[in-house]
């Protein structure tokens, strides 16, 4: 949760007295300095609220144990659906570049990607989806 919290092994008086740069609780060690820059948060909430959806919409993706599998969800949405903007999405040229994540959202149940790790590696797409409402 921003602001909440910070962890590090060695604090901003260590980092003063060995390196003499001044650096805050937040910035050596907060959420989005580990969101961001170590990895080490997989999400950076704005507040507890939003801290706890995040959880319980992860949850929702994970079996209860190592032997379940995932839990299946009833969708309304047709596994059999076209989306025809798909073919508008890739270009022509190899060289050009494309966004994934809206070629994930057009074929997830529902246009849903739980993305993980949105903030670190922005190079790499993590997460989570349904399709026919078993867990992607």
């Amino acid at each position: 949760v921003e602001k909440a919290g910070t962890m590090f092994v060695t604090g901003p008086d260590v980092v003063k007295t060995v390196l003499g740069e001044d650096i805050s609780f937040d910035d050596l060690g907060g959420a989005m300095t580990h969101g961001t820059k170590s990895g080490v948060a997989h999400y950076v909430a704005k507040n507890e609220y939003d801290c706890m959806d995040y959880i319980k919409k992860l949850i929702s993706f994970l079996p209860q144990n190592n032997t379940e599998e995932p839990p299946k969800q009833k969708t309304d949405d047709d596994p059999n659906r076209l989306d025809h903007n798909l073919i508008n999405i890739i270009p022509d040229n190899p060289l050009q570049p494309y966004d994934m994540k809206e070629i994930i959202n057009s074929i997830v149940d529902n246009n849903e990607f739980f993305e993980i790790h949105e903030l670190f590696a922005p190079n790499v797409v993590v997460g989570y989806g349904r399709m026919n409402g078993k867990v992607v």
